[in-house]
């Protein structure tokens, strides 16, 4: 019997990540690398859908694992240059 197929959001962001996808059958186990890793940046992910599995390869990148549910889930990426002074908000 064949699992159905469901989509992976990237957020426009799909050529930032090797060995990705557009679609997955569910149950599937899922892993992808965050290549795309500057210097002095803060890097934070998240999976809207499922649970997400974070490690890093030093040749890779960042690895993202997940078992596909049975729908479409959003895969995000933000980052924070780190050396970059924050300023506080403003009193009125």
């Amino acid at each position: 019997m064949f699992k159905k197929k469901y989509k992976v959001d990237y957020c426009g962001e799909k050529y930032s990540y090797k060995n990705a996808k557009d679609e997955y059958r569910a149950g599937e186990r899922v892993t992808v690398y965050y290549w795309m890793i500057a210097t002095d940046t803060d890097y934070y992910f998240s999976l809207e859908g499922a649970e997400l599995t974070r490690d890093y390869d030093a040749k890779k990148g960042f690895a993202l694992s997940f078992i596909m549910p049975d729908h479409n889930v959003v895969l995000r990426c933000t980052s924070r240059n780190s050396m970059l002074r924050e300023e506080p908000p403003l009193s009125e």
